[in-house]
């Protein structure tokens, strides 16, 4: 039994050494070229639609409140009511407004009065002048004849004309005593007519003041809220200010107002079309211009806040409602694309694409832009027309020899869109004009 398994043990070892004479055939390793998909650069205009939240505001929204404080009369509106420009909404009556106004036309009939009676002085004032100056006149010119004739001795007594002489004086002085009497009167008119315009002049104004006490509507309107009603007591907007009375608003023409991110600032258009949705109507697109642009970005969030006109003839749009705005956005010159997974953006070392040049790879380090149809838009050092590889990774290092399969990078079907053209509008007139020239329904069926 020894035998046998020391013989069982000898048979692997002899196998052993007649194998190890033989020599065993090595593989001959050939080098192999890896083959690598590639996409041409391509060369677009950026212009794409994007989704941007937005606020439907009325384009006029006024609260009405009174110029002076009083008691509500009577109004004629409320919640709902519909308003023409000019219509008289509501009445106010302020007692002691009334009393003022009284007050200052009793003051204005005494004016005119004591005027009457100034102006009586006057004219008898001017009166009493030219008499004392006919006097004076008379008494001169015998005061004169009478001197030269008392050159003749004996003619006539030197008494008479030492009197003649000091009547004379007399007369000289009364005119004088009229002349400021007159002048007196004059400036007695004078301010007395001053007085009397001032008191008309309150008077008128106070006039005017009771008009405040009619409320009119200030366009053609909505009347959204009514806060106020009959014996109510309201005031001016102030400090501790009671509520308006009531609030209209503008309901044909519509303010959208919607942030516009800093990236696609440099594509606003004043005066193009841009459409936009409303939950209230699925399904339809409305079409809103290009008005107004803030011409400066919000610290906090970046954006340009931009605002749309909109015809809304038979109000199916209201102030306050949320909408979509498909924002379209592009950029003045073409820029590079490639499809997404060209461009590398998990190595820690860089963003960059594979470019293949004569069979070889090299690393381009790129910056992302903004996507378009499916594809990335990109910027660095590449022109229209070079290859990269279509699924760029960090395994396909620089300087390899690839053999290259040239595919076509694959474009969605852009959304259809309006040309954009117009001009700025300066004017709310103007843009209720050209905003009425337009013949379409601002509904369109989204296909």
């Amino acid at each position: 039994m020894k035998k046998q398994a020391i013989v069982l043990l000898l048979i692997p070892l002899l196998a052993g050494c007649q194998n190890k004479g033989e020599e065993i055939p090595t593989a001959k390793h050939e080098s192999i070229i890896q083959k690598v998909p590639v996409v041409k650069v391509l060369k677009r205009s950026l212009f794409r639609i994007d989704e941007l939240p937005g606020e439907i505001q009325a384009y006029q929204d006024v609260a009405i409140y009174p110029k002076v404080p009083g008691f509500i009369e009577w109004i004629g509106v409320d919640r709902g009511s519909i308003v023409k420009k000019g219509q008289i909404m509501c009445r106010l009556t302020a007692p002691e407004l009334k009393a003022q106004q009284d007050e200052y036309l009793s003051k204005s009939r005494s004016m005119q009065n004591a005027l009457f009676e100034a102006q009586s002085r006057l004219s008898a004032a001017k009166a009493a002048l030219l008499e004392a100056k006919a006097q004076l006149a008379g008494d001169n010119d015998t005061y004169k004849r009478t001197k030269e004739a008392s050159m003749t001795p004996g003619v006539i007594a030197p008494n008479d004309v030492i009197v003649l002489e000091e009547k004379v004086q007399a007369d000289k002085e009364r005119v004088k005593a009229w002349e400021e009497n007159v002048q007196s009167a004059l400036n007695a008119v004078k301010v007395t007519t001053e007085s009397l315009a001032a008191s008309k002049e309150a008077s008128e104004n106070y006039k005017d003041i009771a008009d405040y006490l009619i409320i009119k509507a200030p366009f053609d309107g909505y009347v959204t809220e009514r806060n106020m009603h009959v014996g109510s007591f309201v005031g001016p907007l102030g400090k501790g200010a009671y509520p308006p009375i009531i609030r209209v608003q503008e309901l044909g023409l519509l303010r959208i107002v919607t942030p516009v991110p800093e990236a696609n600032v440099a594509g606003v258009v004043p005066g193009a079309p841009v459409e936009f949705t409303v939950s209230t109507h699925p399904g339809a697109k409305f079409v809103g211009t290009v008005a107004r642009l803030g011409n400066s970005l919000e610290q906090k969030t970046r954006t340009m806040p931009v605002e749309l006109n909109y015809l809304n003839p038979q109000w199916k749009i209201l102030p306050g409602m949320f909408c979509r705005v498909l924002w379209p956005t592009r950029r003045e010159k073409p820029s590079l694309f490639v499809p997404p997974q060209s461009v590398e953006t998990k190595s820690t070392l860089s963003t960059f694409v594979c470019k293949v040049e004569n069979g070889l790879t090299n690393w381009i380090p790129v910056e992302r832009g903004e996507m378009m149809n499916g594809l990335t838009e990109i910027f660095g050092d590449l022109k229209e027309g070079d290859l990269v590889a279509k699924d760029c990774t960090d395994a396909l290092k620089p300087n390899t020899k690839v053999e290259t399969i040239l595919s076509e990078p694959s474009e969605l079907e852009p959304r259809k869109v309006y040309e954009t053209h117009g001009t700025i509008y300066h004017t709310p007139d103007a843009e209720r004009l050209e905003l009425q020239k337009t013949k379409t329904s601002p509904i369109v069926e989204q296909q």
